[in-house]
C-alpha cells in the first residue's frame, strides 16, 4: 500500500458543528477500522493533516471526499498528495543500512 497525505486548510468555523465533528470522528474510526487510517491530527497553524494508506491517489482522493468535513465545506482547500513514509525500517528512504557501528 502506499501512502497519501490529506492537508485540509482555511478552517471555515461556522461550518464545524458538534455534529459535523462527530461525524467527522465517526468516518475516521470507520477508516482506522478499515486500516486505512495512518495519523491524522490538527496543526497549530489552523490547518489539519490525514495520512492515508491506499493503493492508488485516486483511492485517496475517494476517501477524503467522503469526510464529513469535505461535504459540509469545514476547510476551504483539500488537497491530497502522494506521501512516502520514511521510517526506521526502510532506512528512511535510504535503500539498505549500511554496515556501521553502533551508535
Amino acid at each position: 500500500m502506499a501512502h497519501f497525505i490529506v492537508k485540509l486548510a482555511g478552517a471555515q468555523p461556522d461550518r464545524t458543528t458538534r455534529a459535523n465533528v462527530e461525524a467527522h470522528v465517526a468516518w475516521l474510526h470507520a477508516l482506522q477500522d478499515a486500516g486505512k487510517l495512518v495519523l491524522c491530527g490538527p496543526c497549530d497553524d489552523g490547518t489539519a493533516i490525514i495520512v492515508l494508506s491506499c493503493s492508488t491517489l485516486e483511492d485517496a482522493t475517494d476517501l477524503a471526499n467522503r469526510d464529513p468535513f469535505a461535504e459540509t465545506g469545514a476547510y476551504a482547500e483539500r488537497t491530497v498528495h502522494a506521501f512516502q513514509l520514511a521510517t526506521p525500517e526502510n532506512n528512511f528512504l535510504l535503500g539498505a543500512p549500511s554496515e556501521s557501528p553502533s551508535r
